[in-house]
């Protein structure tokens, strides 16, 4: 029925659905910056890859043919195009090159490939390159990772000042309408939202596409790290639970400060695993360069296989990945099978890194090369990305610490002056009544003064209760929801993490608005004065 109403429609309008074509380049659009984002790492670990495997001296048809298998990385596919014209239409390598270079929307991979095609035009060794390649990659990967870190923090700053803006912004409508309540209420309540979200969204965006990805957790479909698998287990139940949940308070008109509170306190159990897991593999990333260096190290000085070397490697040293690696030594011991031995070892790290660069040194030394060799070009280029992330790491520190405080000063001030409004509003309207209880009783010169008062303290009267309690609560939302976007972007890491921002920001905005009124109460009073006759 779906198919039939669909071909209707593309025949009444020249074979094409409407926005078709817009749809179409919206995705291309979001594909490409997602691509983007993860480029400047794949480039890095492809070059690694092909130096790696060079050194098992293989043939230039080897290397493309072997770098286009590796799937797990965005520029094999570009690998495999410049394969399908050399094999298919027998074109030369440094032409291959050319043509997909001149395809390639990313300006770093394109650059790569015309460097690498140059040099086979050249006559330079694929082995010469490489090497010089390899360090040129890890500079403009470095130079590109430290330009986006630079810009991370002027535009962490002023996410903080936008934000503060959009608050502002709100504060100030919600004042007006407080004193002069317009014609078409909903407008102007739309129009701050709105206006909130806007703010929010470029934010948001502008510090997304400002730093490079940081992939940490390699998410290999049903596998990961202890941590990681619990959170996939509980939150097939806590995250409908919280949706449910959320709903049946908001049907049965309880408070917004509790439903947020139960939120942050549903996604607690999440965002701790989250926590934990994002330090672990941090340091298990950081003590894999120096285990990999040493294991490669040992193999091709004393001519070693893996399991004897592994006995050689004084694994005390590595703080959070000895578990691991003595587990790999016990089972390799048993005679268990190396690969799914190893296969278990990057399952249960749960890191990208781990994932990618054992995997660039198992299949380098399988091919025949140098374990040493291999060893130092791995551990190279895995410590250049650890320490990038180490100063990622402390610009994240910075923002979050001031993040937290600042949501909590801009939620605070709105529920402030809404309770303090609120308030006023109350006792404007007590006074009113109590005007209108003794106009009768007064004189014709006082009523005239009674009349002239109450039309200018009229401003309060009208205050709209209901729709400006569903204005702050929906205004929060917004805010809290693109400060647990905005800490996530720049902390990085894997999706989990908008558990812990979420638990932490939803369960702050709940406490301050069940709290907060109550604080009002005690702090600011108003006099009410009765009339009398």
């Amino acid at each position: 029925m779906f198919e039939s109403f669909t071909e209707n429609i593309r025949e009444k309008s020249g074979g094409k659905l409407p926005f078709e074509d817009a749809w179409a380049n919206l995705k291309a659009f979001f594909a490409q910056v997602s691509e983007n984002k993860k480029m400047g790492s794949d480039i890095l670990f492809m070059v690694t890859y092909m130096a790696s495997i060079i050194t098992a001296d293989i043939s230039r048809p080897e290397i493309f043919a072997f770098t286009a298998t590796r799937k797990e990385y965005i520029t094999s596919k570009y690998i495999a195009k410049v394969e399908t014209f050399v094999k298919r239409w027998n074109y030369n390598y440094a032409k291959a090159l050319e043509m997909v270079a001149d395809r390639t929307k990313n300006p770093i991979l394109s650059s790569m490939l015309i460097r690498y095609g140059n040099s086979i035009g050249s006559g330079v060794p694929d082995n010469e390159f490489l090497v010089l390649e390899l360090s040129t990659v890890r500079i403009v990967y470095r130079n590109h990772f430290e330009q986006g870190i630079e810009m991370l923090k002027k535009w962490g700053d002023a996410y903080i000042a936008l934000m503060l803006s959009a608050t502002i912004v709100s504060i100030i409508i919600m004042v007006s309408i407080a004193i002069y309540t317009p014609d078409d209420l909903d407008a102007t309540l739309n129009t701050s939202y709105l206006l909130t979200i806007g703010i929010a969204v470029f934010g948001i965006g502008t510090m997304y596409h400002s730093i490079p990805g940081d992939q940490k957790c390699h998410e290999l479909p049903g596998q990961g790290s202890y941590e990681q698998r619990m959170i996939r287990k509980m939150e097939r139940f806590i995250v409908p639970t919280v949706i449910i949940t959320s709903v049946l308070l908001l049907i049965g008109g309880f408070n917004a400060g509790l439903i947020y509170l139960i939120i942050g306190v549903l996604l607690a159990p999440l965002g701790i695993f989250a926590v934990i897991d994002d330090t672990k593999i941090i340091g298990r990333d950081a003590d894999f360069s120096v285990f990999i260096r040493s294991l490669g190290t040992i193999m091709g000085g004393k001519g070693l296989t893996v399991p004897y070397a592994l006995a050689e490697v004084d694994i005390k040293t590595l703080k959070v990945l000895y578990e691991f690696i003595q587990s790999v030594y016990s089972k390799l011991n048993l005679g268990l099978d190396e690969n799914l031995v190893w296969e278990r070892f990057i399952d249960e790290s749960g890191s990208n890194l781990i994932s990618k660069y054992l995997n660039i040194f198992r299949d380098s030394i399988k091919l025949g090369g140098n374990p040493s060799e291999v060893a130092r070009v791995v551990s190279t280029s895995m410590l250049e990305q650890t320490l990038l992330r180490e100063k990622r790491e402390m610009l994240a520190t910075g923002f979050i610490v001031l993040l937290i405080p600042m949501h909590v000063a801009m939620v605070a001030i709105f529920i402030f002056l809404y309770q303090i409004l609120l308030t006023m509003s109350h006792a404007v309207t007590a006074v009113m009544a109590s005007f209108d209880q003794v106009s009768d009783a007064m004189s014709s010169t006082t009523a005239s003064m009674g009349g002239s008062m109450s039309g200018m303290v009229n401003i309060f009267v009208n205050f709209p209760e209901d729709k400006m309690g569903t204005y702050i609560a929906i205004v929060l939302l917004i805010i809290t929801v693109a400060n647990i976007m905005a800490g996530k972007i720049v902390k990085g890491g894997a999706n989990y993490l908008y558990y812990a921002f979420g638990s932490i920001l939803f369960s702050l905005t709940g406490i301050l608005l069940i709290v907060t009124p109550f604080i009002v109460e005690m702090l600011f009073q108003i006099p009410i004065f009765n009339g009398g006759v």
